[in-house]
C-alpha cells in the first residue's frame, strides 16, 4: 500500500485505516455483547459508534505525521469524538491501541523510505513499543484529562496503595508531583487491563488478531458457503469468538465481576466446540452467537476491552493488505 506513493497519500491511508478499522469493527455481527448494527446500548448506538470513528480521522494523520504527544492527541480523540455524538465512550480503548500505532506506521513511511515497501505488523507493532515506553508524565497528565471526560468504568478499592487508581480523583495531582509516565501508568494495570498489557506487551493480542483475521479472511474468501453476509464479516465475527473463547475480558471483569467474565469465556468455548469438523461454517454457528449476544446485552456484560483489540487487529491487517 506504502510504496511508490506521495507522503502525504501515506498518512492518508493509515488515517483512513483508522477510521475504517473502528467502523468495521462496531459493523460486524453478531459480535456477542456488543453494539453493531443490529443491536444497541441504552444510550450508545451503532451511530454513535460510526460518528465517532468518521469525527476522528485527522487525530490519526496528525499520529501517523509525528504532529504531537500520544497522551495529546488521545484528548483530542475523545473530545472530538465526543463532540460528534452523544453516546459517551465508544472508543477510549480503541485510541489507546491505534494512536500508537498510527505513530508507528507513519514514522516508519517517512521521506526518506521512498522505494520501500509497506512495514510488516511486526515491525510496526516493536515500534508502536517503544512510542509508549517514551511517553511521559505530560502524557499521562492527558489521559487523566481524557478519561475525566468520559464515563469509562475503573477499578476500584486496588490493593497496592502506590497504584494509581483510575478512580482517585487527585491522581492528576500525584503524576505531576511523582512525575509518573503514561507507560508507567500502563505498567502498573497489567494485571486488571488488557489495554495496558498491550502497551507492555508489545501489542501481542493486536497482532495476534490481525494475523487470525486475515487467515480467516482468506478462509471465507475461498469458501463463500461458510460465509454469514460476506468474507469480512465472517472473518471479524469468527476471530472475535475465537478471542472471547482464549481471553477473560478484562472490561467485563471491571465492570461486573470476574466469575462473570469467566462465564462469557465458557459461553464463548462452547459455541466454537459444537462446531462440526475442523473447517468453521459460520452459519451453523450463528444461530447459538445470537442467543449469546442476546445474553449478554441482557446482563450488560459486553467485552469491550477485546473489541478495542478487535479495531487495532483490523487496522493492522489493513495496513497489511487486507482488501474487501
Amino acid at each position: 500500500m506504502f510504496q511508490s506513493q506521495p507522503d502525504e497519500t501515506v498518512l492518508e491511508d493509515i488515517a483512513v485505516a483508522a477510521s475504517l478499522a473502528m467502523a468495521l469493527e462496531a459493523s460486524s455481527y453478531p459480535k456477542p455483547g456488543n453494539v453493531h448494527r443490529l443491536k444497541d446500548f441504552k444510550n450508545t448506538n451503532y451511530e454513535h459508534f460510526l460518528a465517532s470513528a468518521i469525527a476522528t480521522e485527522f487525530v490519526f494523520w496528525k499520529a501517523a505525521a509525528g504532529k504531537s504527544k500520544i497522551g495529546e492527541l488521545l484528548f483530542e480523540a475523545v473530545a472530538k469524538s465526543e463532540r460528534r455524538q452523544a453516546g459517551g465512550n465508544t472508543h477510549f480503548g480503541t485510541f489507546l491501541l491505534i494512536l500508537p500505532l498510527a505513530a508507528a506506521a507513519g514514522s516508519l513511511t517517512q521521506p526518506n523510505d521512498c522505494g520501500k515497501t509497506q512495514p510488516d505488523a511486526n515491525l510496526i507493532c516493536r515500534t508502536a513499543a517503544q512510542i509508549c515506553r517514551q511517553t511521559d508524565e505530560e502524557d499521562a497528565y492527558f489521559f487523566y484529562l481524557a478519561f475525566e471526560k468520559l464515563n469509562v468504568p475503573a477499578k476500584k478499592d486496588i490493593d497496592d496503595g502506590a497504584d494509581f487508581d483510575l478512580s482517585d480523583p487527585n491522581a492528576k495531582e500525584r503524576i505531576k508531583t511523582q512525575k509518573v509516565g503514561l507507560f508507567g501508568l500502563m505498567e502498573s494495570a497489567i494485571e486488571r487491563d488488557m489495554i495496558a498489557k498491550e502497551w507492555v506487551t508489545g501489542f501481542e493480542l493486536t497482532r495476534r488478531f490481525s494475523d487470525r483475521l486475515l487467515e480467516n479472511n482468506a478462509y471465507f474468501v475461498k469458501n463463500p458457503d461458510k460465509q454469514f453476509k460476506n468474507a469480512l464479516n465472517s472473518a471479524i465475527v469468527l476471530t472475535f469468538l475465537e478471542f472471547m473463547a482464549d481471553y477473560s475480558d478484562t472490561f467485563i471483569e471491571t465492570k461486573l465481576d470476574e466469575k462473570t467474565a469467566a462465564d462469557v469465556r465458557k459461553m464463548a468455548k462452547d459455541i466454537l466446540d459444537s462446531k462440526k469438523g475442523t473447517e468453521p461454517d459460520l452459519n451453523r454457528l450463528i444461530p447459538k452467537m445470537n442467543e449469546l449476544d442476546n445474553e449478554l446485552h441482557a446482563r450488560k456484560a459486553n467485552p469491550g476491552s477485546l473489541a478495542d483489540i478487535a479495531a487495532a487487529g483490523i487496522f493492522l491487517a489493513l495496513l497489511g493488505g487486507l482488501t474487501f
